[in-house]
Parts: structure tokens; C-alpha cells; sequence
């Protein structure tokens, strides 16, 4: 689910200046940027994808898919993006996520 995991990216880009809702006063206030706002969308329509998806596959079959593809793409660009270190413990739990998915697909 690339615009899931689109949308968490741009999320956590638009996050650096600090959160964009707060509380106080009594009055919520929103402080959106760009990249809030572009999150906020693809996540929109990531889930309008999940609700076609779940609608078109086995619930127990698609949502660990789409998961384990959001994990894989996130680890990846938290790398690229925002020089979030590899752990030998974050590469493990990948290959154990992917392996997962392997298993599933291999019930189909």
C-alpha cells in the first residue's frame, strides 16, 4: 500500500515543527503544512484501497499483506528519508515479516 505508506511519510515530514493539532484554552487548533495535508490525503485514499481490497480478498489474507508491503516500504524510507539507523533487530524483524507473508500466500 504505497499511499499508506506515502501518507505516514509525509506525516512525519510535516511533523518537524511539531504536532499539527493541539489542545489549549479549551480550543483545538490546527497548525497543517504541506506536508500534513498531503498525508492526510494519501491516507484518505489508502483507505478507500483497503475498503476495495477487503471487499475483493480474504480479510485473514489481505490485511497481513498490505501490512507487511507498509512495514517493508516504511523501514526502507525511514532509512533514505529520515537517517533512521538499520539495527540488527529491525533487519530481523523484516525478513520475519516478510517470511510471514511467504507462508500466507503459500496457503492460496
Amino acid at each position: 500500500m504505497l499511499s499508506t505508506s506515502l501518507g505516514l511519510i509525509a506525516i512525519k515530514q510535516g511533523t518537524g515543527s511539531g504536532l499539527p493539532i493541539t489542545f489549549s484554552a479549551e480550543k483545538l487548533q490546527f497548525h497543517l503544512n504541506f506536508f500534513n495535508i498531503i498525508g492526510i490525503f494519501l491516507y484518505g485514499v489508502s483507505f478507500l484501497l483497503y475498503v476495495y481490497l477487503i471487499s475483493k480478498f480474504d480479510l485473514g489474507y489481505i490485511i497481513p499483506l498490505t501490512t507487511a508491503l507498509v512495514y517493508v516500504v516504511i523501514f526502507v524510507a525511514s532509512y533514505f528519508i529520515f537517517k533512521e539507523a538499520f539495527t540488527a533487530m529491525k533487519i530481523a524483524g523484516i525478513v520475519l515479516i516478510v517470511s510471514g507473508v511467504i507462508f500466507l500466500s503459500l496457503g492460496k
